[in-house]
């Protein structure tokens, strides 16, 4: 696009006055595109827009022509107050307004309102908003400025000089609508996309994905399928590495569940997988609070029942859940050489629990 255009106003620059029509038309096209790249870029695409005969369409796009109003009473102004308070009143005015020029296109760009694009108000709060991003802005358009001052003095064919001035316009734009987007949250602009919207959107996927998954899992249960029940869980938690969070959420979606098999051997897992990563203060937290549901739950293997018993009878601070996990330990696991460990540890329970007494 950039050199289509440039090859067009060097063409416009050789008609002479017949060329002037071509240069306008070609210049609003330009500017109406930069406005629609500036729009992208703060609605985070990554790409650049694509012109279509849309985005020329006279009628759709009206910004460029609000900028060059604003210009106009900016220089108006400056030329009343050059004439009625002296040329330094001017100056200060002048480089007021070329510092926030910036602003007054970003503002224009985000809201397409002229008044408020003109609106000081509007000026520093963006300013503030976009804080040294708004410095390191200003600083783009003064080095492409004497970078382009520089390559003039080579002399270059006109078509690489119209290339390269507006090249580093649509690079402003751009730059100006990236600041904008890297500080959207500050001033509170809408994205289209963006990490956040992105992480939100497959977020909401995924758990419709979830939902329907023990949706699936809850009717073969209620068919008596119980086996494709399971499976279709224990699939889900293998596909996500058998995370004790997502054991989690599932004994949350299944405890309602009208077998309390299902809740029994999702917590069972869980402990095991939480004693497996030694995440066993949370181990003990979760057999706490299912043993408040169900008194009859229970660790699935003799070394997870034991682990949790000497945690809540020594570190853990609840002798209620050990006396609980050892009542029946010997009974459960016949044979286990870890018996005698564990009456040994019911008996110090109960004579500590008597001495109490």
């Amino acid at each position: 696009m950039v050199i289509v255009f440039a090859f067009l106003l060097f063409i416009a620059s050789k008609a002479g006055l017949l060329g002037i029509p071509l240069a306008a038309v070609v210049l609003s096209w330009f500017f109406k595109y930069a406005y629609i790249l500036f729009d992208h870029t703060v609605r985070g695409f990554d790409e650049p827009p694509t012109l279509d005969i849309q985005m020329v369409n006279p009628l759709s796009e009206m910004r460029p022509l609000a900028q060059v109003v604003i210009l106009g009473l900016i220089f108006f102004t400056v030329k009343l107050t050059w004439a009625y308070l002296g040329f330094p009143a001017a100056l200060a005015l002048a480089l007021t307004c070329v510092f926030f020029l910036p602003a007054s296109v970003a503002v224009l760009g985000l809201d397409s309102h002229i008044l408020k694009a003109m609106n000081p108000i509007a000026w520093f709060h963006l300013v503030r908003g976009l804080g040294l991003l708004y410095l390191a802005v200003l600083l783009v358009i003064v080095g492409y400025g004497v970078a382009l001052d520089l390559l003039s003095i080579l002399g270059l064919w006109l078509p690489i000089d119209l290339a390269l001035w507006m090249f580093a316009v649509l690079s402003v734009f751009s730059f100006l609508g990236g600041a904008i987007y890297e500080r959207r949250d500050a001033l509170d602009v809408v994205t289209w996309a963006s990490p956040e919207r992105t992480a939100d959107r497959m977020s909401n996927e995924q758990r419709r994905e979830h939902e329907a998954m023990v949706l699936e899992a809850y009717g073969s249960m209620r068919s008596n399928n119980h086996i494709r029940s399971w499976q279709l869980m224990s699939d889900w938690l293998k596909s996500r590495d058998d995370q004790p969070e997502d054991y989690a959420w599932l004994c949350e979606r299944t405890a309602n569940w009208d077998d309390p098999r299902y809740i029994t051997r999702l917590t069972e897992e869980r402990v095991a997988r939480l004693l497996g990563l030694k995440r066993t203060g949370e181990a003990l937290d979760v057999v706490s609070r299912r043993l408040s549901a169900d008194p009859a739950f229970r660790p699935k293997s003799a070394a997870d029942t034991l682990t949790i018993a000497q945690l809540a009878a020594r570190g853990g601070g609840m002798p209620r859940v050990a006396r609980t996990l050892l009542s029946d330990f010997a009974v459960r696991f016949d044979g286990d050489p870890r018996v005698a460990v564990a009456v040994a540890l019911a008996q110090h329970l109960g004579s500590h629990a008597t001495s109490k007494l």
